[in-house]
């Protein structure tokens, strides 16, 4: 079971990241090229984190 919850959170990071990165980033660099921008750092940042407090809760 939380290893499905871990990989929704995942994906929820590269989602999140690829529209913070549209809504930023969309008139400098392209719709396109903001969106993989804004998905590479969403999953980098969320998936650390994600990792992180899946082990935390693992270990209460």
């Amino acid at each position: 079971m939380s290893a499905i919850v871990v990989i929704l959170a995942l994906v929820a990071a590269l989602g999140a990241g690829a529209l913070s990165g549209l809504r930023i980033g969309k008139d400098a660099l392209g719709a396109e090229l903001a969106a993989y921008m804004g998905a590479l750092y969403g999953g980098l940042a969320g998936g650390g984190a994600v990792v992180v407090t899946t082990l935390v809760l693992l270990l209460i």
